[in-house]
């Protein structure tokens, strides 16, 4: 903690320098009981989670998670994933738990139907302002944000990436100013392939499954965060198609990918009709686990979505 401490508040911190350590318990869910930490050390406060999993499978997820932390930050220079600094267990009762980094001041977003004109929006959980609906320029820059964080992770030679994530799961967290907003991706429980690479899948054609992956997950979440699925308004798919996008535009200039190389995919695009894209998505969904509750509201709203992708990823070519 002392470390993590030090780190954190980037200066040498030893155990007489902490005047005050503050634990609040955040939420339980199904396999993490996260509580936030606060090290008071001077005027400076270091902000800390500890997700704490008791279950068999909590603790294989735990396990991996944290892995997978130092990993992506060993491999990429990205300030949206939390730090992972220590793992560690307790006996009794067996619990199995590690320390990450808390974005303070951010908060979840989440679906929601605004009673005053019925629309659909995003609601912002505030703890301190309390909750309020974010305006559609904002609700734009998040799924866009999302979008260009997620691309960004995504390696395009060995075609891994971070899933899964959900909305409903609180995921994303966001800190919202008054024209703009900041990003934050909390977990990254897996990161690999979804496709096999014995199958000679081209780079491009990897990418594309992606994307058409990213803007169906992009529009899923929970009402409220805990009532039904619920699928965000069309707006969501230009937002994600702009974002990712983006993503690979700065991969571009930090020499991750080659110069040319979104264009090259949007051309790759280009060559597919409305009937490809369609095929694609269907297998794409086919491969889905059936039983999960998204898969109803997914193929309910599939037909709208790939002309609206399509339509959306058209001008995006000409843009």
């Amino acid at each position: 903690m002392v470390d993590a401490t030090g780190r954190q508040l980037t200066g040498d911190i030893s155990t007489a320098d902490i005047d005050e350590v503050r634990i609040y318990a955040e939420k339980h869910g199904s396999d993490y009981h996260p509580a936030r930490i606060e090290v008071m050390a001077g005027k400076s406060c270091a902000s800390f989670v500890m997700n704490v999993a008791i279950t068999p499978r909590g603790k294989a997820w735990l396990c991996e998670e944290f892995e997978v932390l130092q990993y992506l930050n060993s491999k990429y220079d990205f300030p949206f994933l939390p730090r992972a600094y220590f793992q560690d267990k307790a006996p009794l009762p067996s619990m199995l738990m590690f320390l990450g980094d808390w974005f303070q001041g951010y908060h979840e977003f989440h679906l929601s139907v605004d009673k005053a004109d019925g629309s659909q929006k995003l609601v912002l959980w505030d703890t301190d302002k309390g909750h309020y609906y974010l305006s559609q320029p904002l609700a734009w820059q998040i799924y866009s944000q999302a979008a260009e964080i997620m691309t960004l992770y995504y390696d395009v030679e060995t075609f891994e990436q971070i899933f899964p994530w959900h909305h409903a799961a609180g995921d994303f967290i966001v800190k919202a100013h008054e024209e703009s907003i900041d990003l934050r991706l909390v977990t990254a429980r897996q990161y690999a392939s979804m496709l096999d690479r014995s199958d000679a899948v081209s780079v491009h054609e990897a990418l594309l499954f992606f994307l058409l992956n990213l803007s169906v997950r992009m529009r899923l979440d929970r009402l409220d965060g805990v009532g039904a699925v619920a699928w965000a308004d069309d707006e969501c798919v230009d937002a994600t198609l702009e974002g990712f996008l983006k993503g690979l535009r700065i991969k571009e200039r930090k020499g991750m990918i080659g110069a040319g190389f979104a264009d090259a995919f949007l051309q790759y695009c280009g060559s597919y009709t409305r009937k490809d894209i369609a095929d694609r998505f269907h297998a794409l969904i086919d491969t889905c686990d059936q039983a999960a509750p998204d898969i109803p509201v997914i193929r309910g709203h599939l037909k709208r979505h790939i002309s609206k992708f399509y339509s959306a990823l058209k001008c995006l070519r000409g843009s």
